[in-house]
């Protein structure tokens, strides 16, 4: 199953613990991951350095490997770590899929830690645990995302509706009787058409703040690059030089790439086209 597929099923269905668990263990697959968003590098000039936050580098380069390092089955019972420290990975892996705009990216590892433990708590057998962990990461991640976009619809039709209320209760000034008449019509359309122009904010709301609607923060190449240089897959960290070659990406441009993915992946954007 593919994690938008997952993403959408969790957006039309309401469903408790008991029925996700159902759910992953009838789909009885790896859930896929998949980067959606376009690719649109950043110039210099939009990375602001001081805003880097150099403790997200850190965390991903003190994660530990995905797999145990030992030989197989070498008796020690958590000598790597417990098998919730052993994916940890995986999670900062996934928040790389799955951050929109407005996100914090350590809010939503964090959310990502909690599904882990879930499933660390819910699967005794090894083989279930490594099948489904990633179904209960990516719920805890989208509830966390699906509250937020919720939060910014109702929010936006709050204030929507406060600026149609202020400007239809505007008083009128002992001035207003000078006005000629033609001026307090020009000033009733200029009026209206702002009360008009709010309405179509509010429904455009509607839609703009839909979880699926919500823009993802890094490309697919950022992506990839973040998870190679910091070995989120479950492998060793690569250099430059292998980044490149398997990339066709030259180091000027790979230096780009990773520190604009970082400079997305350090600060939230709150601002909102419409």
């Amino acid at each position: 199953m593919k994690l938008l597929s997952l993403e959408k099923y969790l957006l039309e269905n309401n469903i408790d613990d008991e029925e996700f668990k159902k759910l992953v263990i009838k789909i009885s697959e790896k859930l896929e991951l998949e980067a959606l968003s376009e690719d649109r590098k950043l110039t210099d000039e939009e990375i602001d350095y001081e805003y880097i936050d150099f403790l997200i580098a850190e965390t991903l380069e003190s994660l530990k490997d995905d797999v145990c390092s030992c030989e197989d089955d070498c008796g020690v019972e958590d000598c790597c770590g417990t098998r919730v420290e052993k994916n940890l990975k995986k999670v900062y892996e996934m928040a790389l899929y799955m951050l929109r705009e407005g996100i914090s990216y350590d809010d939503l590892t964090q959310e990502g830690i909690i599904g882990l433990i879930k499933a660390h708590e819910l699967f005794e057998e090894d083989k279930d645990f490594k099948l489904y962990k990633d179904y209960y990461i990516a719920r805890e991640m989208f509830n966390y995302i699906n509250n937020y976009a919720n939060y910014r619809k109702s929010a936006f039709k709050d204030y929507a509706k406060h600026e149609i209320h202020k400007n239809n209760h505007l008083k009128v000034s002992l001035k207003d009787r000078n006005k000629s008449e033609e001026l307090k019509k020009l000033e009733k359309e200029n009026k209206e058409k702002h009360i008009e122009e709010i309405k179509q904010l509010e429904k455009r709301a509607e839609t703009l703040f839909d979880y699926l609607n919500l823009k993802y923060r890094l490309s697919e190449r950022e992506i990839k690059v973040v998870v190679m240089y910091y070995g989120l897959d479950g492998h060793e960290k690569k250099a430059f030089s292998q980044i490149a070659e398997a990339t066709k990406i030259d180091d000027d441009n790979l230096d780009k790439i990773l520190k604009g993915a970082m400079f997305k992946l350090s600060n939230v954007d709150e601002k909102v086209e419409l």
